[in-house]
């Protein structure tokens, strides 16, 4: 589970909508699927089912390994389910290559809430594991679903117990920050967790080079893998989250810059390359009608367009309209404009106020305000 806006969907490819909620994929989940595919095909039920023929134990791993790739489906909509219930937003569910994420428009607004969204993923693989189990039980001896059963059951069971680590961002370091919440206070309760994520990073990491250099290189490899993505989860996490506190009640008026350059949208984009780009060294400028915004344009804008075509051109053709995506209110929250400047071709926004530019937001005057802030909190 995820809470963090941005570029999960980059790499990723849309498969459908469940509840309201848009399903993707992760390329690196067909790395995945294709190593259970090939272990269980090669492996696991060679030895549970022996003398079949080949073809039998490949059409068992496909369904193992489709089951699997559902159950993390279950195990993250869970998250998302009560996360809806709490009035969060949902963007999305991508099951890539460590597992799932949910992607969350925003952080629980308290620790109860982050508690029953972060605690119900593992029960929803308990469940799973219960029910798989029983499956198995119930299934004929020597049957081909026994031993799916049996292995979906113990695969839910290990994923359930791996997401109960107090490690953040793991469901369990989830559940750690929402029980100290309320006495420690968010960034306290975050960084809290995010140091128990780290200490378990390096641990797994440990233990896959002794693996590793034991003669295990696969398993070791995986274990390092895996305890690097919990590392740098767990110190981006937190630094998000110090990053809200620091620009928490900070609104866009505070960071823009006001009475910026712009050009008028008649002009071509030669003239506006060659009077206006190649002398400021500014990366995009506002276009502006009669003291009113009409659009953006950046330098990837006019660089769409070649030399040659240039002259013929104009400003307002190739601009980006001043449409919701591009636009800011001066009292709107800094953290809301930044989450629209973290999308593809986002990086500055045209402050408008009662259909007047008033500034313009970048990343660079964002970046400024931060600066000063942390700088004056030390």
């Amino acid at each position: 589970m995820a809470s963090a806006p941005p570029s999960a969907h980059s790499g990723s490819l849309r498969i459908g909508r469940v509840f309201g909620v848009e399903l993707r994929v992760h390329f690196s989940w067909l790395i995945v699927f294709a190593l259970v595919t090939w272990t269980l095909a090669t492996g696991y039920f060679p030895a549970y089912h022996p003398d079949l023929p080949a073809a039998s134990y490949w059409a068992k791993a496909l369904v193992a390994a489709l089951l699997l790739f559902l159950s993390i489906l279950i195990h993250e909509m869970g998250h998302a389910l009560v996360a809806l219930r709490h009035g969060i937003a949902i963007r999305s569910i991508t099951p890539f290559i460590f597992g799932g994420v949910a992607q969350l428009e925003k952080d629980a607004g308290d620790g109860d809430t982050e508690f029953k969204v972060a605690v119900i993923g593992p029960v929803v693989s308990l469940v799973l594991a219960a029910l798989f189990y029983l499956g198995s039980a119930a299934g004929a001896p020597g049957s081909g679903a026994r031993g799916i059963a049996r292995y979906l059951a113990l695969i839910n069971l290990v994923l359930a117990l791996f997401n109960l680590l107090p490690a953040f961002p793991l469901d369990g370091g989830r559940v750690l920050r929402g029980l100290l919440w309320r006495s420690y206070g968010k960034a306290r309760a975050t960084q809290v967790a995010a140091g128990a994520g780290t200490f378990f990073a390096y641990l797994l990491m440990a233990a896959g080079a002794l693996r590793f250099f034991g003669g295990d290189g696969i398993g070791g490899m995986w274990y390092v893998l895996i305890g690097w993505f919990l590392k740098d989860a767990s110190a981006g996490t937190y630094q998000r989250v110090r990053l809200d506190e620091t620009l928490r009640g900070v609104t866009v008026a505070d960071a823009m810059l006001t009475e910026p350059a712009t050009l008028p949208p008649d002009i071509s984009l030669a003239e506006a390359a060659r009077e206006h780009f190649m002398r400021s060294g500014y990366g995009a400028y506002p276009v502006v009608r009669d003291g009113r915004p009409v659009g953006l344009l950046g330098l990837r804008d006019l660089l769409q367009h070649p030399p040659e075509e240039r002259e013929s051109v104009s400003v307002q053709a190739a601009m980006t309209p001043a449409g919701e995506q591009v636009v800011a209110s001066p009292r709107e929250p800094l953290l809301s404009a930044m989450a629209k400047m973290s999308r593809p071709g986002g990086g500055r926004l045209l402050v408008v106020d009662d259909g007047r530019l008033v500034g313009l937001l970048t990343r660079g005057s964002v970046l400024r305000q931060v600066r000063v802030r942390e700088h004056l909190a030390s």
